[in-house]
């Protein structure tokens, strides 16, 4: 299978998906999977809302950047930003596996984190493009769509935690819950 076909097979069944990231390069394959994400990001939901000069939500954390300007900036730097979570999730993951005395191979948490960072995104992203364009691109919109997004995040890394490492569910759970657990307040500081 092809790159799109194991990302979009994971809309429907990320088992499939992650049998088959198994045998894929990694972790060439979590790092394209993060770069899509954040850039397609970036350059259609963040620039769109540039573009019709929406404010974020909240006023900037970052003090040297302004309140009209931190879309503009977040379109530069999210895609980095994205780099980084995706190797401080996966390095923390890895770091709670050895801690545990479970066996870890760093390069396919990158893998499973990076696909599972965009197997929901063509939903995610058609919700929020769907929601800019209705104007109803709202905090508490958006809270609670990407709160529940966020919960088939962790569904989708719990899968492929079992299904490339071999883990127990409650194990792939609790390793898939951390994601969120590192990403979403970072995510409160830098992200609008």
């Amino acid at each position: 299978m092809s790159f799109m076909q194991v990302w979009l097979s994971g809309l429907v069944r990320p088992s499939r998906a992650f049998d088959e990231l198994k045998t894929k390069p990694a972790p060439l394959w979590g790092l394209s999977a993060v770069l899509i994400h954040f850039i397609i990001t970036s350059f259609t939901t963040i620039l769109a809302l540039h573009l019709l000069d929406r404010e974020p939500f909240t006023p900037p954390n970052l003090t040297f950047l302004t309140t009209d300007n931190y879309y503009a900036a977040e379109t530069a730097f999210l895609p980095v930003f994205g780099l980084a979570m995706w190797l401080l999730g996966s390095a923390v993951v890895h770091v709670i596996l050895r801690l545990v005395g479970k066996q870890s191979d760093f390069d396919q948490i990158l893998n499973i984190i990076g696909l599972g960072m965009l197997i929901p995104m063509p939903i995610v992203w058609l919700w929020d493009w769907t929601m800019i364009a209705l104007n109803w691109y709202q905090m508490t919109v958006m809270a609670v769509s990407h709160s529940l997004f966020a919960l088939w995040g962790v569904v989708v890394h719990s899968i492929g935690f079992k299904r490339i490492l071999g883990l127990q569910a409650l194990t792939s759970i609790g390793l898939a819950l951390v994601i969120p657990a590192v990403y979403i307040p970072l995510a409160m500081i830098f992200v609008r």
